[in-house]
């Protein structure tokens, strides 16, 4: 068998549990990453591989295309047998091969993009393909740094993915790096959720897939599911030649390389639930309770039958409110007589009335309840909440009931990252979790320096009493800076704020344009042109993570994007994102944020302060200017805390599961390394 056959059936193969480096029989391999990082050699040999590359640039910066592609294709042959399998750093030897392909790549970029890739945007390619989690600034060119690593991995013929915070970004970044890709003799494709099996399946074959986590993590279970759950190379080899009677092909070739763009919303943020995959499994007599627990609810008092938890978003039933319900259901069928059933029905119908909302947690297409993800502000159709949950929103919304679900199959995103033999990726917001990276997934982080000094203006934070008085305030500083030329982009939390901004606007006379999980269709033109002098948009983190928005040179020199942002969130990561959105690569911008002390940030995570806020709003704006800064602060701190610690139970969780599973091999992970 040749070198790259063997390599490429490493892909398949099953591997026992990698040793975590924080366990105590943890190998002194594992640890090799650590002590290099805080010696530093890791980033001086990174250093002296780009300025290798640097110099062969320089070198063959006259080459002809006839040339450049013919090394490629040596490099090509090189990187296959002889590129890096593991997830730590490589040998010596290595590192001139390394140099020569990235000068070739960064050539090539010349010729297909009309780009030469700044040194740091090769140092940052580097580290990835080294395995380094990495960190650059808002605007400092993640998009093609990724695109440099993805071709490296490419080469090794071993499936590689690129993981993206959502579809939009996924189809923008494969039309945008086609070119490279295809210069450099890598296919590159995007794999949608709207696709057909068979176009996924070609989307696959491709040496590089650009797709969001949650669409790798289905399409991996429901591989599983059509394997029966084995992760031997045989079965899905036997599945690629001719799925027996009956049986579906697979889609995906196997897990290898992944290569996460913004790291820390796909690897922390959106990894605090499992993906379940499940089947309608019809049932009336649910429907029907599903409908009868809708009605007892409106029967309910707020604050005498139950209670809602403001932090942790639950029900909780008084004494009172369990007698009621045992009145009630009294008469009911059988299903309502156990106390538990009947609170977790009631339950759930309480929920979808008191906790979750139309046009923020969800909206309604077509007679269709579509989830909406609060990090990115769009739209998840496919996606379901368990546990009845959606057929009691359906409920609420008088819409058409879908039959209960069950379960087939379910992991979670730290177990399914974890599978991956290299892991790495980039962010412009690392800032909190380096530790969590580590412990969870083995990922260090490498800050890549900025290329340019940063004229992003961050005035502190304006505070208000009430919503009401904040609005307003965001409302003048538009008229204000419209009048004055600027392109203004307002950030909202929820698509009714952003629809209900976009009103207040219109009745002052200024027509702005809205970008929320409605309006995702013309989401490429909008941020097309929302860096236009004067243009205003109102929109959702959909213009958050990875959106670049592109400023001409007379908006430039008038002081560049204004971002204005309507309501702080739970991580100061996504804040600054948003922020982030101005002052690109070294250009000026303003950035401004508002808050309250009606803002859910601070009603939900610092509860106990309920008094103190009421008496803090009848005080002067001096005396809120020097409290609010501290509560925003601890809020942030409460919500990020709880966070961590409920992906943390998770895991303990899933720990747990396989333990008592361990008898087959379904629920081991085949981790990295």
């Amino acid at each position: 068998m040749s070198a790259a056959a063997r390599a490429t059936s490493t892909a398949y193969r099953w591997h026992p549990p990698r040793q975590h480096p924080a366990s105590a029989g943890a190998r002194w391999a594992d640890w090799v990453p650590v002590v290099q990082a805080l010696s530093g050699h890791s980033r001086q040999a990174l250093l002296k591989e780009v300025g290798q590359a640097e110099q062969l640039l320089e070198q063959r910066a006259d080459w002809s295309v006839g040339q450049l592609q013919q090394r490629l294709g040596e490099i090509k042959a090189l990187m296959r047998t002889h590129g890096p399998q593991k997830n730590r750093p490589q040998p010596a030897g290595a590192s001139g091969l390394r140099a020569e392909a990235l000068a070739c790549i960064a050539l090539a970029a010349r010729h297909s993009l009309a780009k030469r890739p700044y040194p740091v945007q090769m140092l940052a390619a580097l580290a990835m393909h080294q395995g380094f989690v990495v960190q650059m600034a808002a605007g400092e060119g993640k998009t093609i740094a990724v695109a440099l690593a993805a071709v490296m991995l490419g080469w090794s013929g071993l499936p590689c993915h690129v993981i993206t915070s959502n579809d939009y970004l996924a189809q923008r970044d494969v039309e945008l790096m086609g070119p490279l890709f295809r210069w450099c003799g890598v296919s590159v494709a995007a794999v949608v959720a709207d696709s057909p099996p068979e176009a996924m399946r070609a989307s696959y074959q491709a040496d590089v897939a650009y797709a969001t986590g949650k669409q790798l993590l289905a399409d991996f279970l429901r591989d599983q599911i059509i394997l029966a759950g084995a992760t031997d190379a045989l079965r899905r080899r036997l599945n690629e030649m001719g799925p027996a009677a009956g049986q579906q092909h697979t889609v995906m070739r196997g897990l290898h390389s992944a290569i996460v763009d913004e790291a820390d919303s796909v690897l922390v943020d959106e990894a605090t639930t499992p993906l379940i995959i499940s089947a309608p499994e019809p049932s009336p007599m649910m429907v029907e309770a599903v409908q009868r627990a809708r009605a007892i609810a409106g029967e309910m008092v707020r604050g005498a039958d139950y209670n809602v938890h403001p932090v942790f978003r639950d029900i909780e039933f008084t004494r009172a409110g369990e007698d009621r319900l045992d009145i009630l259901t009294r008469q009911l069928p059988a299903v309502w007589h156990a106390p538990s059933r009947r609170k977790e029905l009631v339950g759930q119908a309480l929920t979808a009335n008191d906790i979750f909302h139309r046009d923020r947690h969800y909206i309604v297409d077509e007679g269709k309840i579509l989830i909406v993800d609060e990090n990115t502000g769009r739209a998840m159709p496919g996606r379901t909440w368990s546990y009845g949950l959606h057929q009691a929103i359906e409920a609420k919304e008088q819409i058409e009931i879908t039959p209960p679900t069950r379960t087939m199959a379910r992991m979670t995103f730290q177990d399914f990252f974890r599978r991956y033999h290299r892991l790495s990726g980039a962010s412009g917001t690392l800032q909190g979790i380096r530790n969590e990276l580590w412990w969870t997934y083995g990922l260090m982080t490498f800050v890549v320096p900025t290329r340019l000094p940063s004229q992003l203006v961050t005035p502190a934070f304006r505070h208000f009493a009430s919503s009401d008085h904040k609005q307003q305030a965001v409302l003048q500083t538009v008229v204000e800076l419209h009048r004055q030329g600027h392109p203004v982009l307002v950030g909202t939390r929820r698509i009714s704020d952003s629809e209900t901004l976009d009103e207040a606007l219109r009745a002052l006379g200024l027509h702005g344009v809205v970008l929320n999980a409605k309006q995702h269709a013309t989401e490429a033109l909008v941020i097309e042109n929302a860096g236009q002098p004067g243009h205003i948009t109102v929109a959702t983190n959909m213009a958050g993570r990875g959106t670049d928005i592109h400023i001409g040179a007379d908006v430039a020199a008038a002081g560049g994007l204004h971002v204005l942002m309507l309501e702080p969130h739970e991580s100061a990561r996504v804040d600054w994102q948003l922020f982030g959105r101005a002052g690109r690569q070294g250009a000026r911008g303003f950035a401004q944020g508002f808050i309250s002390l009606e803002d859910d940030l601070l009603v939900r995570h610092t509860p106990w302060f309920a008094r103190p806020l009421g008496a803090l709003a009848r005080l002067g704006p001096r005396w809120r200017a020097r409290v609010m800064p501290w509560l925003h602060t601890l809020a942030q701190f409460n919500a990020q805390w709880r966070a961590w610690r409920q992906r943390k139970q998770l895991q303990q969780r899933e720990l747990q599961l396989r333990k008592q599973l361990s008898f087959t091999d379904d629920y081991s992970p085949s981790p990295r390394g």
